[in-house]
């Protein structure tokens, strides 16, 4: 799709894989989705996990994808006003490419803080967890600091 989704020829395509319906859909799924994806993940697995996470409202889901993808716009998003907005991104991310976070930030404007993860894709939190977890805890701790107005800060302590 052009402008910004991973390349494939079609919608169709595009929803077989991210809405996988079988193990070599979801295998195509997981090397998009990781800079490293699992090898050797057992048939029977995968059919389980489709079975478990891929099954249940299949039409509603490639309708939204479809909703998404048909005719988008930045332009067409809100602002974000007034309110600080961190953006974790995967440099590596196939699924939706760094231009595209780029472009988020641009359109959020100041508010936004874009953080871009070496050596992730777009399953950035399961792949570098860790570093995840760090920038989005110093962004919650930050923003509870300076936005007393936020549900954040009403709290007494955070435990991240």
């Amino acid at each position: 799709m052009e402008n910004g989704l991973f390349r494939v020829s079609s919608l169709d395509e595009a929803s077989s894989i991210l809405v996988p319906q079988t193990p070599d859909k979801l295998r195509e799924l997981m090397k998009l989705s990781f800079v490293r994806p699992a090898r050797g993940v057992p048939t029977w697995f995968l059919q389980d996990f489709i079975h478990v996470m891929c099954t249940d409202h299949i039409e509603e889901k490639r309708e939204l994808l479809e909703a998404i993808l048909k005719g988008r716009q930045l332009s067409d998003l809100p602002k974000i006003q007034q309110q600080p907005t961190l953006i974790l991104w995967g440099e590596q991310d196939q699924v939706f490419p760094l231009e595209l976070g780029h472009r988020l930030k641009r359109h959020i404007g100041e508010n936004a803080q874009m953080v871009v993860i070496k050596n992730a894709g777009h399953a950035v939190n399961l792949e570098k967890a860790k570093e995840f977890g760090k920038h989005l805890k110093a962004f919650l701790i930050d923003t509870t600091k300076s936005c007393p107005n936020s549900p954040l800060a009403s709290r007494e302590k955070i435990h991240l």
